[in-house]
């Protein structure tokens, strides 16, 4: 048991009350969706699994558990996470951040994602447009029918299935790792750390521990009256346990796609998922992933729908009923897409986002001490303009495949010029820039004050 003291009050948190933040942090940043990009990432790298997993666990784990101790540092409310750049931005920003973990990208991603674990390693391919409509019309109408009628049944259905998917998980990852399903090939790949760490930006679990950390640390405090510090601590050592669980979690599964790379064959995301749990526990475990992952699908969905209701009700305000009705519509009909369109669609999307929200969070560790709104300025600025270039480098091949063309000559020129930003190899070329953009700000600032000065001598 810690004991703190704090003016006088002694304030007791047990260690049970660590364990059990430790892993609600772990429920939180797990999602079912998660599962189907580790397995990818060690197919595609073969040998260089250990390299890809290490990029993928500090975008997949670490930037969302700073995320959530940054916005501790912020303030109490989601506007205050960017609101030091501006009040507007933090607006556009977090409506951004809403959508992206609503309804254009992370709900239409749950739906696509249960569909393609639990029903299609069962149908014919002639049968899977069809049931596809089907199947996403009666899981979105849950989706509808729970966000608009509060009811704890989604709740204790979660509880059920999480720790079964757990448990399934940890004898796919057991057996996995002693009996591997073959050699891990030895493939030439480049730039494997990068690899993973734009692949673990596929969770989107910073963006959304930035809009739930409120939520978490309300949750932390509502026990314990803890100062900053004291909460800091207390996060710090709930985090190690998320940290571990999601680690060994990610790296198992990862490794157990490395030695799939010369036994299966890769025809997307979940089907290799799919394949990998039949050749490792038959079809009966196909039939139990996929109930797990179905149901921790739609209370993700349900969470997420919820959240965006809530924000837009606030910030449009329209009823709190005619958003989730549009967010369900919307999440639906991207649905239809399939988990690996919306995959191509959400890369270089995340690409754009990750930047400036990774900057902010480092910003925020510092919030009391940077009384320069310049800085923040400009720190955004340098990452949001490395951003912008990996997104439409990403958008490129694809654009380029359906006969549009970007302005060549300038895509080309930019593109050379951001393969020379540093670090550029593992994912971190908007680093240089932003430090650049904050110096240049500073001085600005500096600049303009000095001559305000000199004019208010006169």
């Amino acid at each position: 048991m810690d004991i703190i003291k704090t003016k006088g009050v002694r304030t007791i948190y047990k260690t049970k009350d660590v364990i059990l933040t430790g892993f609600a942090l772990f429920a939180m940043l797990f999602g079912a969706g998660n599962l189907i990009f580790p397995p990818s990432v060690g197919y595609a790298v073969g040998n260089n699994w250990k390299l890809a997993a290490l990029g993928f666990c500090i975008t997949g784990i670490g930037f969302p558990l700073l995320g959530i101790i940054a916005s501790g540092f912020a303030g109490t409310k989601l506007d205050h996470f960017s609101d030091k750049v501006s009040p507007l931005f933090s607006k556009i920003f977090n409506t951004v951040l809403i959508l992206a973990i609503g309804p254009c990208l992370a709900i239409p991603r749950t739906g696509a994602t249960a569909f393609e674990i639990m029903v299609t390693p069962h149908i014919g391919s002639g049968n899977a447009l069809w049931s596809k409509y089907i199947f996403l019309a009666v899981y979105f109408g849950f989706v509808l029918l729970f966000c608009l009628k509060e009811s704890s049944v989604i709740e204790r259905i979660g509880k059920i299935l999480t720790p079964i998917l757990l448990i399934v998980l940890a004898i796919i990852i057991c057996k996995g790792l002693l009996s591997p399903m073959g050699d891990i090939a030895v493939l030439n790949t480049v730039n494997n750390f990068k690899y993973g760490f734009y692949n673990g930006y596929q969770t989107m679990d910073t963006l959304a521990a930035i809009i739930f950390a409120s939520i978490i640390l309300k949750s932390i405090n509502s026990k314990n009256r803890l100062s900053r510090k004291e909460q800091f601590t207390f996060l710090l050592k709930a985090s190690a346990i998320a940290v571990c669980g999601l680690a060994i979690v990610y790296c198992g599964i990862l490794y157990i796609g490395a030695t799939a790379t010369g036994v299966l064959e890769n025809h997307g995301t979940t089907q290799l998922l799919n394949a990998i749990v039949r050749q490792l526990l038959g079809t009966k475990g196909n039939v139990i992933l996929g109930l797990c992952v179905a149901g921790a699908c739609l209370t993700t969905a349900i969470g997420l729908t919820a959240t965006v209701g809530d924000y837009f009700k606030n910030l449009l305000k329209v009823s709190y009923k005619k958003v989730v009705i549009v967010n369900v519509a919307v999440s639906f009909a991207f649905a239809t897409f399939g988990v690996d369109s919306i995959v191509k669609v959400a890369a270089p999307v995340l690409t754009f986002l990750y930047p400036i929200a990774i900057v902010l969070i480092f910003l925020n560790f510092f919030k009391d001490y940077i009384n320069e709104r310049a800085v923040f300025i400009g720190g955004v600025i340098g990452a949001g303009l490395v951003g912008v270039v990996e997104m439409l480098l990403g958008f490129m091949p694809d654009l380029s495949s359906k006969g549009y063309v970007i302005i060549p000559n300038i895509m080309g020129i930019l593109g050379e010029l951001y393969s020379k930003l540093p670090f550029e190899d593992y994912g971190l070329a908007w680093v240089v820039p932003s430090i650049v953009f904050i110096g240049i700000f500073k001085l600005g600032n500096k600049i303009r004050l000095s001559q305000t000065a000199c004019r208010a001598e006169r």
